[in-house]
């Protein structure tokens, strides 16, 4: 009588890759364990950029043979051998995280201060993070969350991270929040979605428990779901922003002005609920901060340093996308390589620069993508920019914009939008600080004197709002 085989036992270590399945379609694509959780699901980053926190060994497939759990005593280990420098070619792909960034300081902490905030009041909010493409907005949510909830136990917070792309409708994305911080009873029955609701805000309402589960949602791509699930993500935003909730919902996308048209619409500014959201924008990279990221990755002397301010003034000069800079320098780097060239030349550089075509995806190239009132707060700026060093200040902004845009009413309306559409251009790097000589004391008494600029040419930039123009008023005629 034969006895039946052992199954094996898989033993999964951070850094392997595997190939691992997408619940979404059923496939398997490649991907690398980004860390092994307390319950014993697996945390992976997959090589195009998706993220998932609750994988099991069943959906994985190594890409070298898994290891069978050892049944006799280990050898002694070997003296540690220095660690390998990180092959420069592979330190400048977009799948390789360094252990640490830099120039993203004050960013990450107000991220890690709303996960520590709630994790420490056991109360619910909202975070919006905001800004240009390649700037590491998601990068430095899940650092920050990590930091905060990683060794938490699940009685005590629970998390999950979603992108917005995966959902096809609103009724996809509750199943997905009910699942991802929920228990099973949650969605036991395939309640539908008033039922579903109704159970979410029981689960999330902190009641008279002593110490409720912190619930923590965040969404990559966010902007994505207005069109398939707006009213699901207003309703999912409306538990989180209740006095009593524990759903904290961390949004991430590139428009700054996804909360005002998705969830706010006629809510004060100053109201209760507005109190409870937040916004955390990133700005784009400017060169010298570019130099610091590339240089972080491959050390000195890969690049002739002329070769390396090239690349970063140009790619900071349209986008300020890091995610440019590091691709255009790779491709200066493989094409130095195969001319047998060491470090790398401004010639291959220049080269790199025009086969990525980095000067068509610049601030001036994001204009017709602007919704319309950052349109007229734009054309406001440039109306300003008339004295010698082209600032104004923002009070005049608002008082410009409150010209340009009579059909808001109330000045107390006008200001605010002006607010929101001054944000959204300076997250698209066409407006940003000028020069201001005034003490801090004085700045904080007087915020709307704060100075600010145009950051592009002023031609440039009315001819870039023309196009614009014409490119609505055919949309409009189209449909």
């Amino acid at each position: 009588m034969s006895s039946a085989p052992k199954k094996r036992k898989l033993s999964i270590a951070v850094g392997d890759k595997v190939d691992a399945l997408w619940p979404a379609d059923g496939e398997y694509y490649p991907a690398k364990v980004r860390a092994i959780n307390e319950d014993g699901t697996i945390a992976l980053d997959y090589a195009d950029g998706d993220r998932r926190n609750d994988a099991t060994t069943s959906e994985l497939r190594c890409k070298k043979p898994l290891l069978e759990a050892p049944t006799t005593p280990e050898a002694p280990p070997s003296e540690p051998s220095e660690p390998s420098p990180i092959n420069p070619d592979d330190a400048l792909r977009l799948s390789y995280a360094p252990d640490t960034t830099s120039h993203r300081e004050t960013e990450y902490e107000a991220i890690r201060r709303f996960f520590a905030e709630r994790l420490e009041q056991r109360r619910g909010g909202s975070l919006y993070v905001c800004g240009a493409p390649g700037t590491g907005k998601t990068l430095h949510v899940e650092r920050a969350r990590a930091h905060v909830l990683g060794s938490i136990p699940t009685r005590d917070a629970k998390a999950c991270f979603l992108r917005g792309t995966a959902f096809a409708s609103g009724d996809a994305f509750l199943r997905a929040v009910a699942k991802g911080v929920c228990s099973s009873s949650v969605l036991q029955g395939d309640p539908e979605r008033g039922e579903l609701l109704l159970r979410l805000k029981e689960t999330c309402d902190a009641g008279t428990k002593t110490n409720p589960v912190l619930r923590v949602v965040v969404v990559d791509e966010i902007d994505s779901l207005l069109k398939c699930g707006g009213e699901a993500l207003r309703k999912v935003y409306g538990l989180a922003t209740r006095e009593t909730s524990t759903l904290a919902l961390v949004g991430v996308a590139n428009a700054i002005d996804v909360p005002r048209r998705a969830f706010f619409g006629d809510i004060p500014r100053n109201s209760e609920e507005a109190s409870r959201h937040g916004t955390v924008v990133f700005r784009p990279y400017e060169h010298k901060q570019l130099v610091d990221i590339v240089k972080q990755r491959v050390g000195e002397g890969v690049f002739a340093a002329p070769a390396l301010e090239f690349v970063a003034r140009k790619v900071a000069a349209h986008s300020g996308d890091a995610r440019r800079a590091l691709d255009a320098c790779r491709a200066a780097l493989l094409s130095a390589r195969r001319h047998g060239e060491h470090p790398v030349s401004m010639a291959r550089a220049a080269e790199a620069i025009r086969e990525s075509g980095g000067a068509t995806h610049g601030p001036l190239a994001a204009v017709a993508s602007l919704p319309h009132h950052a349109h007229v707060a734009l054309r406001a700026a440039l109306d300003l920019s008339t004295n010698a060093d082209r600032s104004f200040t923002r009070s005049a902004l608002a008082t410009a914009y409150s010209r340009l845009q009579p059909q808001l009413g109330r000045r107390g309306d006008c200001a605010g939008a002006a607010d929101d559409s001054v944000a959204l251009l300076e997250s698209a790097g066409l407006v940003g600080a000028a020069p201001d000589r005034r003490s801090k004391a004085l700045k904080a008494r007087n915020p709307g004197q704060a100075k600010l600029r145009v950051l592009v040419d002023a031609d440039d930039a009315r001819a870039a709002l023309e196009r614009g123009a014409r490119s609505s008023a055919l949309a409009a005629r189209a449909r």
